[in-house]
């Protein structure tokens, strides 16, 4: 069956089957990075938002016409999603640089370097959970 066949039938939703809808109700609508675990393998991505609901609502329909085929390998692959709610969408994208680097997820890509127009601003490191929560200082 080709993908352009697959439009009649209605495309799956694992991560809906496997947390309800009332899951992607309560997430805020606030900036932060968000974790994509697996039964066994732990962390699999992480990723940040400006806003996390529509975000990880995106992820709801895994449609192989508008998605990668590594993103819906993921979706079937994800048992849990947990966040951090960040003040900022600076402090959100300081946080993922900071968590893709210690927890190397598979499905990250690999290379993730520091944005160069962000190296003048002062981060100050605060602990949340095990992993130091970067904020940033102006």
């Amino acid at each position: 069956m080709t993908v352009g066949q697959l439009w009649l039938f209605d495309p799956p939703r694992p991560l809906v089957e496997r947390l309800g809808e009332d899951f992607f109700r309560e997430i805020p609508s606030s900036p932060g990075v968000y974790f994509m675990c697996g039964a066994s393998e732990g962390v699999l991505y992480v990723g940040k938002a400006r806003n996390l609901r529509k975000r990880l609502a995106s992820y709801r329909v895994a449609n192989p016409e508008r998605l990668p085929r590594r993103i819906i390998r993921l979706l079937h692959q994800v048992r849990r999603i947990e966040w951090d709610e960040c003040r900022t969408e600076t402090a959100a994208r300081y946080r993922e640089e900071l968590l893709v680097c210690v927890l190397r997820p598979r499905f990250n890509k690999a290379g993730k370097v520091w944005p160069g127009q962000m190296r003048g601003q002062k981060v100050e490191m605060r602990p949340s959970r095990s992993v130091p929560n970067p904020e940033v200082v102006e």
